[in-house]
């Protein structure tokens, strides 16, 4: 303890200085993980908690039909079943299925809609309203009784109007209010029973809380639904209002007496507040369990209800988020694995500087009879003194800075792990080296020479290295990154980084000898002198090269992966809109509608054309899109949006008859081959042929399409053609005015104008798309992540660029104030300064430019980008195809190297000018090496 706590003494500042570099590496290495379970745990939790209310719960069914059950009485549908059913779900849950406590909504309702054909009750179309009976628990608690009284459990005979039963209701206020109910009203439900079921409305209700849970179930407890069956080809569709009834619970028993049976349901939001990542597998593995598991068997024999189903919505949400994380967890390890290796160089080079810094001392030691065991350990404990206290610092202030919620102790393992190796690497790399350099007596050498050839244990190194890069390489662009916990495939870039740089170790010092020669025979010495010294390869180059080109790689790769998600999402909101705006109707649209749209502000070019939908024949084994077109105007559109070109010169030299030439998609062009092919179009039969091929096209995105001349197709047809139902345009792309922008709140304005609320007339912007095509909450929470890791990689590449300019600091002293004795001019000194060390950070600069290149088309095929880019889509956006792959980011490329190169030769010009400040009797004191 004195030996430490007299080195300590004597030298307080390398001390505190490798007391800092392990605080901070260990708080990084801890707070990392910490970070990526934080953000992931918040994602989940902000998607369950923002999800629906029925993807956000457990939701047990079961279907009462009382003609295929013994309970022919409605015992199956008694409160004390439901009950029963509710408690033992309740003790059987265990975490991490933890349900929200007094949010559960269980009851019954009928199995099918009843008719309500009174006609005091308002109709949006012939079709009748349509109506539920629910008797869910806890009603009485849950409103305010406006007007009348609650129902009676009892059911009454029927009346005189041929009713079988009578049972009482309530509705709530905004039911009233549309359906024209009061109290004392009757209302008569039918479905398949030959009589009808008399409801009389005894109370109009308010929800205490409309917010609560027990509201948002089932949507039609509080206010009537407008709902459209779907109408029968050529049928115009017919809405109709639906609503609930809200009975007692003991009324229940009465449901079957519709005809259609019941459903019951227990629904059960799950809490999220300590859900965490790691429970995703076990959550499902307990859904699993009660949806056809020894869970669903034992709630069955528990309450006697057999055929009890599981719909378990939450199920969606976690195979989302899975999804998400599976995307993004390659690329987060990419940059720890990243930053960890630069990290892990710039201690190796802090251990290695002490070492240099102390050779002598070292030296002194062995040569008077000390061990290489006593030696380690005197180091180890000197290191052990600073390292160990800061890195259970930067551990502790880790654990405390990024807490993680519901994480326990075996969640946290990882990062004590990786703080304790940062500081094992702080407190063994000084004690190694050293130990390593006087392991055998040398003779004195000089410095700033190299050996002129590599020993064979480096050889060896470089063709292991060599062969661990192949390896990487072929399997991710074999395997891909499916496999996001694999952290061989993740260091595929590290490791290309890592033979790059010994390839550039290797060649580098060639052609500076080389020009050395020559400059040898220069007029003046400091040319010559500079290349001279940095032709000369000492092996401490060499982990200041492997941090910045690592860092500066997996700077690289990151831009490319982010201009990679960002072009196709670009190019999918250009294919999938078609243009800067877009309108779609289902039926040809007034023939002043595009002249109107053209007068918007920031309106440019307007084109309409005719697409109809049309199903497989025998011609084609594939539904596709017919569009007609004025074909100049479409081709116009097709360069201005940035689309392939449209091959308008098809459909010149037509006759007027037969054979219509057609521009087809790629997959029709197969089927089609070169005959002529008949399709029936709205006018009329025609014959086409296969003219040109196009792989996509703006008026019928994501489709198989054939395209056609509206003009030539109105010849072969003219009598159909006059009629506009039967040849007018149905979708009208539109493109911005040259610097500004079209007005989107205008367009939808005009729209509604001239159609009303037609449901399938709808708008779309491309702006719009675009900007709803955005990260979701993990992913956004990943690119967080992952460019503050880039951040902390480029801090550590600095700091070795600087370690290693400081490492032969004491050298370039000495030699510069050796020649200033022998008349060297400042001005001199900088270039000689500049000269030796710039081609050094220069190779590391280029050299990280042409790694970052080069790794692009290597892992190209091998990362998959298209869940990172379109996992959060709009429904709105068809399901356009657009590859995805790394794109080169020129900025993430050219900034780093060059803040590198200028960081350089700040601190070496600063250098100069505090050695020129010295006297030479202060750098040239006798005894003292170089």
């Amino acid at each position: 303890m004195s030996w430490v706590r007299v080195r300590l003494r004597a030298a307080p500042g390398g001390a505190l200085a490798l007391a800092a570099l392990v605080l901070l590496t260990s708080f990084l290495a801890v707070a990392l993980p910490l970070a990526v379970d934080r953000y992931q745990n918040n994602a989940l939790r902000h998607a369950v908690n923002h999800a629906s209310v029925h993807d956000n719960s457990v939701t047990l069914s079961s279907a009462y039909t009382p003609l295929g059950s013994l309970d022919d009485d409605g015992s199956g549908l008694s409160p004390s079943t439901l009950d029963d059913v509710e408690t033992s779900f309740q003790q059987m849950t265990h975490p991490p299925m933890r349900l929200t406590k007094g949010q559960s909504v269980y009851g019954v309702r009928t199995a099918s809609e009843a008719v309500a054909a009174d006609a005091q009750l308002p109709r949006l179309s012939p079709h009748p309203p349509g109506a539920d009976l629910v008797a869910q628990a806890g009603l009485a608690s849950h409103v305010r009784v406006l007007s009348g009284r609650l129902p009676s459990p009892e059911t009454g005979n029927g009346g005189t109007d041929g009713s079988r039963y009578t049972m009482d209701a309530v509705v709530t206020r905004q039911t009233a209010a549309t359906m024209h109910l009061k109290v004392g009203q009757t209302v008569h439900l039918s479905l398949l029973s030959p009589t009808p079921l008399r409801i009389r409305i005894t109370g109009i209700v308010a929800a205490r809380d409309a917010g609560e849970v027990y509201w948002r179930e089932n949507t039609d407890l509080l206010k009537p639904e407008v709902r459209v069956p779907p109408p029968p080809p050529g049928s115009d569709p017919k809405p109709y209002w639906h609503f609930a009834l809200l009975v007692d619970r003991q009324a229940a028993a009465a449901m079957p007496l519709l005809g259609a049976g019941a459903s019951l349901y227990w629904y059960h939001p799950l809490d999220a507040s300590s859900l965490t990542a790691h429970d995703v597998d076990a959550l499902r593995a307990e859904l699993a369990s009660f949806a056809s598991g020894p869970a669903a068997t034992s709630l069955a024999d528990a309450t006697g209800v057999q055929g009890i189903e599981v719909n378990d919505g939450i199920s969606t949400i976690l195979d989302q988020f899975t999804s998400d994380r599976d995307a993004t967890q390659p690329l987060v390890l990419i940059a720890s694995v990243g930053v960890g290796t630069t990290a892990l160089a710039v201690l190796l080079m802090a251990g290695g500087l002490a070492a240099e810094r102390r050779r002598g001392e070292v030296g002194l030691l062995r040569s008077r009879g000390g061990s290489l065991r006593g030696i380690f350990g005197r180091l180890a404990g000197e290191t052990a003194a600073c390292a160990v206290p800061a890195g259970a610092l930067g551990t502790l202030l880790a654990l405390l800075t990024v807490p993680v919620g519901g994480t326990g102790g075996a969640r946290i393992g990882l990062p004590l792990l990786l703080g304790a190796l940062v500081t094992a690497v702080g407190v063994l790399a000084l004690p190694l080296r050293s130990v390593v350099a006087v392991r055998k007596p040398r003779p004195p050498v000089r410095e700033d020479l190299a050996s002129a050839r590599p020993s064979r244990r480096r050889l060896v190194a470089e063709l292991t290295v060599t062969v661990l890069v192949v390896g990487a390489v072929a399997a991710l662009r074999r395997r891909g990154t499916g496999d996001g916990a694999d952290p061989f495939l993740a260091a595929a870039p590290v490791l290309v980084a890592v033979a790059a740089a010994l390839v550039l170790l290797r060649v580098y010092p060639l052609p500076l000898r080389w020009l050395a020669r020559p400059a040898s025979r220069l007029t003046g010495a400091v040319t010559h002198i500079g290349l001279a010294r940095a032709g000369r390869a000492p092996s401490t180059n060499q982990l200041p090269l492997l941090a910045v080109l690592v860092a500066l790689t997996i700077t690289s790769f990151g831009g490319s992966v982010l201009a990679g998600i960002d072009h196709s999402r670009d190019r999918a909101a250009t294919e999938g809109v078609g243009a800067d705006a877009r309108i779609d109707a289902r039926a040809s649209f007034g023939a002043d509608l595009a002249g109107k749209v053209a007068k918007l502000p920031g309106a440019g070019q307007v084109t309409t054309a005719r697409v109809d939908a049309a199903g497989p024949n025998p011609a084609f084994g594939k539904p596709y899109s017919l569009v007609t077109v004025d074909p100049a105007a479409y081709a116009a559109l097709t360069r201005a949006i940035g689309l392939p070109a449209f091959p308008a010169s098809v459909f010149d030299g037509d006759k007027g008859s037969g054979v219509l030439p057609a521009v087809v998609s790629a997959g029709l062009a197969d089927q089609m081959g070169t005959a002529p092919n008949q399709i029936q179009t709205a006018v009329g039969i025609v014959s086409v042929r296969a003219a040109a091929t196009l792989p996509r096209t703006p008026a019928a995105p994501g489709d198989e399409f054939i395209i056609v001349s509206a003009r030539q197709l109105a010849q072969r047809h003219p009598d159909v053609s006059r009629f506009r139902q039967y040849s007018g345009p149905t979708v009208l792309l539109a493109m911005n005015a040259p610097g500004r922008q079209i007005d989107a709140r205008g367009l939808r304005a005009l729209v509604a104008h001239g159609s009303g609320e037609d449901p399938y007339v709808t708008v779309q912007v491309r702006s719009e798309q675009r900007a709803a095509l955005t990260d979701s909450p993990l992913q956004h929470s990943a690119r967080r992540v992952y460019l503050a890791a880039i951040a902390v990689g480029a801090g550590y590449s600095a700091l070795a660029l600087l370690l290693s300019l400081l490492q032969a600091a004491p050298g370039r002293s000495t030699m510069l104030a050796r020649l200033r004795t022998m008349g060297m001019t400042r001005r001199q000194s900088r270039r000689l300064v500049l000269l030796e060390t710039l081609p050094q950070a220069l190779l590391a600069a280029v050299g990280g430019v042409l790694v970052g290149i080069a790794v692009i088309p290597l892992l190209r095929p091998g990362v998959d980008l298209h869940a990172l880019t379109f996992g959060n889509a709009p429904q709105s956006l068809p399901p356009v195809d657009v590859p995805t792959a790394l794109r080169a980011d020129p900025w993430s490329l050219v900034l780093p190297s060059a803040g590198l190169l200028i960081l350089a030769c700040a601190v070496l010009l600063a250098q100069v000018w505090v050695s020129s400040r010295r006297r030479e009797s202060t750098e040239l004191r006798a005894g003292e090496r170089a």
